[in-house]
Formats: structure tokens, sequence, C-alpha cells
């Protein structure tokens, strides 16, 4: 292949390819084999892993997962103060059983999901592409949520998938912040999230000016009438 040629199949060919998405499985943890686990943090309240010494009353931390070159760095609130993240634990989780990531403020009145005045923010190293979250109820299942019943996605009341258990989107960003709250609220846990990296704007740049040099050579190629 000429050179010109292979330059041109190979810009083509990278504009056209997408980024492969990158599982964070929050739910799998207690199993053993198979578990989806932080780098950092440490056990806690009998199976579960936490961001911080939740059983010395210390709410606090990060919980940093990683997949696909992407990392997610989970972090938790209490009406705008420090709490500590939790990875809860099901000993037989499977796609449709398991909890996820929840938020610990208190070792005598919280609960281990996401409840009243409670946030868990994550943050991604780089800017991604959301194309979908799952969510799971109290039960550690998706069914028992009423119908109706909400949370706060981004600050934006949003239905609970009741019955479903999974949201798609189509978001970019870099933070995504998931809270107890909206129209009808009701406790959960963030039990997943896919995202794919966005590319950086240099790569485009580059893509554009090579696609250019490619259009210059070409005309002056083109035979003259």
């Amino acid at each position: 292949m000429k050179p010109l040629n292979l330059l041109a199949a190979t810009l083509i060919g990278a504009a056209a390819l997408p980024a492969s998405a990158a599982q964070f499985d929050f739910y799998k943890l207690g199993r053993g084999a198979g578990d989806f686990l932080a780098s950092n943090g440490q056990a806690c309240t009998g199976g579960d892993w936490c961001s911080s010494n939740v059983d010395g009353s210390v709410f606090s931390g990060t919980l940093s997962f990683s997949d696909g070159g992407i990392t997610a760095n989970a972090t938790a609130s209490y009406f705008g103060r420090d709490a500590a993240v939790v990875q809860d634990h099901e000993p037989g989780w499977t796609a449709s059983k398991g909890a996820g990531l929840g938020v610990y403020h208190s070792k005598i009145t919280s609960d281990d999901n996401i409840t009243s005045g409670e946030m868990l923010t994550i943050t991604f190293d780089q800017v991604v592409h959301l194309s979908s979250i799952g969510l799971r109820a109290e039960g550690h299942n998706y069914t028992n949520w009423a119908a109706g019943d909400t949370f706060l996605f981004n600050g934006v009341s949003t239905l609970l998938p009741d019955n479903v258990g999974a949201i798609a989107t189509s978001m970019t960003g870099q933070q995504f912040t998931f809270a107890f709250g909206g129209a009808q609220a009701n406790e959960f846990y963030l039990s997943s999230m896919t995202v794919s990296a966005v590319p950086e704007p240099e790569t485009y740049a580059l893509m554009l000016a090579g696609m250019a040099v490619i259009g210059f050579v070409m005309r002056r190629r083109m035979p003259r009438a």
C-alpha cells in the first residue's frame, strides 16, 4: 500500500473506531471469584468494604476502582459533610441480585445504602461517556421500589428503575452524583456504571490535520482540465 493510502486508511480507521467500554460492577462483592474490588479501603461491618474505619467511627475517604484504563474514585457526604463510602457485599450476587456502593455517616443510625441526606460522588480520572447506570433497592434487588420512586441524579429528580434495574444514558463528563431525593424519594445502591473514554481534543485536531493534508495532496494530483 502506498504511504498516502496507508495514512488515509489509518486516520479513517481511527475516526471510526469506537472506544471500548469500561464496566464498573460495584455489586460484585461477596463471592470471592469474580469480585470487582477497590484498590484501596478496608474491611468493615462483617463482609463489606469501606473507605475508612467505620467500625471505629471514622467516616471519610475514597474507594478507587479501575477497568479498561479508566479509574473511578468514589466519595460520600451527608448533608454536605464527609461520610464513608461502603461497597456492600452479597454472597450470592448475580446479574439481577446484589447491592453496590452506599454511604455510611454514623455507626449507630446510618444504613449502608444511600438514604436521607446522603450523596455518593463518582469522579473519573478523565472525561468519559456514560452509557448506563445500574441501581439496586434495599433488598439487593430491583423489585423493592414502588412505581414513581425517585433519586437525584446530578441533582435532578430521576425515576428509580423499578423492575428493570438499569438506566440508559448518553452523558459526557468527569463527575456524577447520586443522592437521596426527588419527587418520591427512596433509598438505593449504585450497582454499576458503563463508561467509555472520550478522545482528547488533541486527537481530533491531529486527525483533522491529517485529513486536510491528504485532501491537499489529492487535489494536487488531480489532472487539470
